[in-house]
């Protein structure tokens, strides 16, 4: 080889590391021999003295004998030569040969001897004066172990006086071995040093880890923080230990912040420093009391919510968090702790105390002053901690009638200061009022204001604070049948409103024959049959007239079966679509003048640009607007929209003499995209398809005019087809805009050319692709802006699930983690002078632009627009449609009543 003799001849050394790092590359390679190239460099570095090119050959050899994982001889030939370069005086080849020996020395069908032999020597290694080395070797062990070789247990001792290490790299892969041991061996019975007292492995082991907590470095500290929570075998007696306050500080009681805050109150005075030691601490523990065993887990957890650093901070809460799931007991010990860690002055350590909190509270009881404590973080500005906190408060228990007032009232106070957190206040009330409906009971006539003697106004049942105090009380009467004989009769009528305006907040309630009955018995609709059966007929049935009017009526009915059953909301409205859409491409090709050049100047010539547009449009909506669809949906989907593309590229094409160049190849991508899709999952393509293929491959050229007349005549002979097989997994992505409501009377002034901001609060169901995401608005002069919102104001419902963006891709449909998210924003509204208040149109929409830029590009918007958009082509100057089929709707429009005014002028 070439690049051996070049690195035998080669002077410098980092030459010659680069050439064994070019091995490795090329033994990588597909057909490489490994082998030899594992032999080349094994001969070459029998001769070489320099440290650095010993390394880099170690590490070539450990990249190639990985690519042999099943070769026994190989790896012990590597092997060797690792041993033998352990002898070299420089640490880093060491730390390489160590590396390789725990990667690929054989475990498992050898000699048992030759393992233990080299689990000697790497054993010496801990002990080297290069703390790389020590590091590297114990690293080496944690290989073995996660490759199936348990650790000698009599290694424990050794490992734990390598705690005490000066290099923090040693301490953390020996703190790493010490958690191996303790859950690889939890029932060994070992001896504590200087004591005759026994104590199992894991015991030890935890408080081991638990001493690990006040190390110096924090990365230390981090990690011992991460492992207590995953050492849930550990007795009762150790883990109740690490929340401990008597610490081994100066021998005095260790109090949390909010106990020195509420002892501070209960004394009255503060210590003037006059008088010496008059601050001092009161509490002390007799040293003698004190036993050796148990002090390394004493207040472990104490130091860990209370560390500088927000990192060990998060790990102690999530670790408190694990070990309580599965100790109730312990639960209700950590809830003060986890509590006390609400006043954090870091937001993400208040996030996961409160999700720790909610995650454990089936094992635990909220007493007052903890409830004080959590209350007055309702007043945190975030909204993440405020939802956490509703969420919380949502799932625990409440000790007395007193704490469940006092929360009510602060949830109302809250609800002033915060108009947007009404939903999820709302939601907070109904599972407060499920799971107290005794505590509810005996506060209802307060909360309802119901005097035994006189008549009171009846509320505002459009008062959202009022909707609280019903939900409340509305799911508290689920379980509590008492309390329905308390209701007056405008909280009855209010019931009837609530069950039907917001029925997932309030629950049915068996009023009696005085009122009117609000539920119905659950019947089986049969849905999934009845669109089993319309779709039979629709195949069933002959081409002609009969067929297209089967069409309208299957079309109204799916409609009107979408808003009627949720379950097949999505199913239905797929299908309608499809059927809709194949009608009017029926429409446009049985009109003679579509294809005529004369027509493009008249008004049917507008009517026929908008439906292709309209077209074009209900194919990216059935592309991209569904999630759930299965191949054979996708495959047909991809088949219609091969007819729209040829029907835009014909009317193009004879409708004007421009260039139709962009969209032909658009065109003939599509038609190859679509035969490959049909290839691969072995489905049989539409005669329009298949005519299509056929033509196309039989084109000498395929410039726009001869693709334009093959495809004529198949477009008039096409005939529409019905939708797929229902599948009752597929759902549409829509929109819900509750915040602006579109109800304001006065108008929103701002200055004329400025920019005047505009909150937006939305819900966003079954979003595959975020970032097609934009903010729409439409002015009264038809001017249209699409923004891009900022990410961080699109969360997911569901805070849990991590928010991911998806790549427009419908080859593969699988749903995404999330697909429900939150928008919420500032909408930026600008516009010239007006001379009177007028209404702008916000609303969300996806931008296929970039995504579907050949279709855009030939048929872009007349409409005036700003922001992201495609370059536009000589074509886009035909099709000017009234629709911009790049832009799919979410949801209906909501009017913003605005008003710009002109720039007042000092004198």
């Amino acid at each position: 080889m070439k690049l051996s003799e070049h690195f035998q001849q080669e002077q410098e050394s980092v030459v010659r590391a680069k050439v064994l790092s070019l091995f490795g590359d090329i033994g990588s390679e597909p057909g490489a021999d490994v082998q030899a190239v594992i032999d080349e460099t094994i001969q070459l570095l029998k001769k070489e003295e320099s440290h650095k090119v010993i390394a880099q050959g170690i590490s070539a050899l450990l990249r190639l004998g990985k690519l042999l994982p099943d070769n026994v001889a190989v790896h012990h030939k590597l092997v060797q030569v690792a041993k033998q370069s352990l002898t070299d005086t420089s640490h880093f080849v060491k730390c390489k040969c160590l590396e390789l020996i725990g990667e690929l020395l054989p475990l498992g069908g050898g000699s048992e001897t030759s393992v233990q032999a080299i689990l000697r020597l790497v054993g010496d290694y801990t002990h080297s004066e290069e703390a790389r080395v020590r590091s590297a070797a114990f690293r080496t062990m944690i290989n073995f172990h996660e490759r199936g070789l348990k650790l000698d247990p009599s290694v424990y001792s050794e490992v734990c006086l390598a705690l005490n290490d000066d290099y923090e790299i040693v301490r953390q892969v020996a703190l790493r071995i010490v958690w191996i041991l303790g859950q690889t061996y939890p029932e060994n019975i070992i001896l504590v040093p200087g004591s005759e007292e026994e104590v199992r492995l894991v015991d030890d082991a935890f408080a081991k880890v638990c001493r690990m907590i006040t190390d110096l470095s924090m990365k230390v500290r981090m990690q011992a923080a991460q492992l207590l929570g995953t050492m849930t075998l550990v007795s009762s007696r150790f883990l109740q230990q690490t929340l401990d306050k008597k610490l081994m500080s100066n021998m005095r009681k260790k109090c949390s912040a909010h106990e020195r805050a509420w002892e501070s109150v209960m004394s009255g005075e503060w210590s003037s420093g006059k008088i010496w030691g008059n601050d001092a601490p009161r509490e002390f523990i007799d040293a003698d009391s004190v036993s050796l065993i148990n002090s390394g887990s004493c207040g472990a957890f104490v130091h860990g919510l209370e560390d500088e650093f927000q990192e060990v901070r998060i790990s102690a809460v999530d670790s408190l968090c694990q070990l309580s799931l599965n100790n109730p007991q312990f639960a209700q010990m950590s809830l003060d702790f986890l509590v006390d860690m609400f006043n954090d002055e870091i937001e993400e350590v208040r996030l996961r105390a409160i999700d720790s909190l909610t995650k454990i509270s089936k094992h635990t009881v909220l007493r007052e002053d903890q409830l004080e404590t959590i209350l007055g973080a309702l007043k945190d500005f975030s909204m993440d901690v405020r939802e956490g906190l509703h969420k919380m408060l949502g799932s625990c228990r409440l000790s007395s009638k007193g704490c469940l007032q006092m929360c009510v009232e602060s949830l109302l106070e809250n609800l002033k200061k915060y108009p947007v957190d009404r939903k999820s206040t709302w939601r907070c009330l109904q599972k407060i009022g499920q799971f107290h409906p005794e505590l509810t009971l005996p506060l209802v006539p307060e909360l309802l204001a119901i005097h035994p003697f006189f008549d009171t106004p009846e509320p505002d049942v459009e008062d959202p604070a009022y909707i609280c105090i019903l939900i409340l009380v509305f799911n508290a009467a689920q379980h509590c049948p008492t309390m329905l004989q308390l209701f007056e009769e405008h909280t009855l009528k209010h019931y009837c409103y609530l069950r039907d305006t917001m029925p997932n907040l309030v629950p049915a309630l068996k009023l009696g024959s005085t009122t009117r009955s609000t539920e119905l018995e659950a019947v089986e609709t049969g849905t999934c049959q009845f669109l089993e059966a319309m779709l039979t007929r629709l195949e069933t049935t002959q081409s002609g007239r009969l067929r297209e009017e089967l069409l309208e009526a299957a079309q109204r009915d799916l409609t009107r079966l979408a808003d009627i059953d949720g379950s097949v909301s999505g199913t239905a409205r797929f299908a309608a679509l499809y059927i809709g859409s194949q009608l009017l491409l029926g429409k446009v090709v049985s009109n003679r003048m579509w294809a005529n050049p004369a027509a493009l100047a008249t008004q049917q010539g507008n009517v026929i640009r908008n439906s292709i547009a309209q077209l074009l449009q209900n194919c990216l909506k059935l592309q991209y607007l569904f999630i759930g669809l299965q191949e054979e949906e996708l495959a047909a989907v991809r088949q219609f929209k091969l007819k729209a593309l040829a029907l835009q590229l014909v009317y193009i094409v004879r409708g004007s003499n421009s260039s139709a160049l962009a969209l032909c190849e658009h065109f003939l991508e599509q038609v190859e995209d679509t035969q490959r899709y049909l290839s691969e999952h072995n489905l049989t393509p539409e005669p329009f398809a298949a005519s299509v293929f056929k033509e196309m491959g039989m084109l000498d050229e395929t410039k726009p005019g001869p693709v334009a007349r093959s495809l004529l005549p198949l477009l008039q002979a096409s005939v529409p087809t019905p939708p797929p097989r229902p599948n009752t997994a597929v759902r549409m992505a829509s929109a819900v805009i509750t915040e602006p409501t579109g109800e304001v009377d006065a108008p929103l002034k701002f200055t004329a050319g400025l920019v005047m901001g505009v909150p937006l609060d939305a819900e966003i169901y079954n979003l595959r692709d975020t970032g097609a995401l934009r903010l729409k608005v439409k002015y009264p002069d038809q001017q249209t802006q699409l923004m891009v919102p900022r990410r961080a104001d699109l969360r997911p419902l569901d805070r849990d699930l991590p928010l991911s963006d998806g790549a427009l891709d419908i080859s593969v449909p699988p749903v995404p983690s999330s697909t429900d998210f939150r928008l919420l924003t500032t909408v930026l509204i600008s516009h010239q002078v007006w001379t009177e208040a007028c209404t702008v149109d916000v609303s969300l929409a996806l931008d296929l632009t970039e995504a579907e830029s050949g279709m855009c590009t030939s048929a872009s918007s007349g409409i005036p627009r700003k922001g992201p958009t495609s370059v536009a082509s000589a074509a886009a100057a035909v099709l000017r449609p009234d629709i911009d089929p790049c832009v799919i709707d979410l949801c209906k429009p909501v009017k913003v009543y605005v008003s710009p005014k002109p720039v007042k002028r000092g004198i």
